[in-house]
């Protein structure tokens, strides 16, 4: 059963079936291979084909509130477990640590708000969409909201999102209603 739309919050954590991105080679249903996009492209030439992909249920970031029921997708990032790889340079892990690493947000299994059974990172790059009933559950983890602003941010420069014109009009709407008549 699909969790409830009313769960799907910003900033909750959810154990949801994550997929990963496809990778070449590409195994097809019926067994054939494609070792290669060229492969890929010239045997289907834009028609759409099943491939087998790897999933796991894992827990994940909610990105915006969902709760309008017949709204399928909601976008989420893939929180993974610390691995020992993951404190393996010492410097790139103390900025991990310390919420300064651009592409990883530490969650400590320490903080109970989280509701992780072990130390983990929200991969930033790792932006998906989940269909709502692939969504098994709410943990009862979440980040708070300046946890979520910063996420954001980095979430921005990530993507490159360029929000400079909506900056400049919300600036220019401030000064307005504080008087000024002449915005910059």
């Amino acid at each position: 059963m699909p969790i409830d739309a009313a769960e799907l919050r910003r900033g909750r954590i959810c154990l949801a079936l994550f997929p990963f991105a496809p990778s070449f080679p590409a195994t097809l249903p019926d067994g054939v291979v494609c070792r290669t996009i060229e492969d890929w492209a010239r045997q289907f030439r834009g028609r759409p084909a099943g491939i087998v992909s790897e999933a796991r249920l894992r827990p994940v970031l909610l990105l915006h509130d969902r709760t309008r029921a017949g709204h399928g997708d909601v976008l989420c990032l893939r929180i993974n477990s610390v691995k020992p790889e993951n404190r393996a340079i010492p410097e790139v892990w103390a900025k991990i640590e310390r919420h300064e690493h651009p592409f990883f947000f530490h969650l400590s299994r320490e903080i109970g708000r989280y509701q992780l059974r072990e130390d983990s990172i929200i991969a930033l790059s790792s932006l998906g969409s989940v269909h709502r009933s692939a969504i098994l559950a709410w943990t009862g983890g979440e980040l708070s909201h300046h946890e979520m602003q910063v996420v954001s941010e980095r979430l921005a420069r990530i993507i490159e999102l360029d929000l400079s014109a909506k900056i400049a009009d919300q600036a220019k709407a401030l000064l307005r209603l504080g008087g000024h008549t002449k915005a910059p």
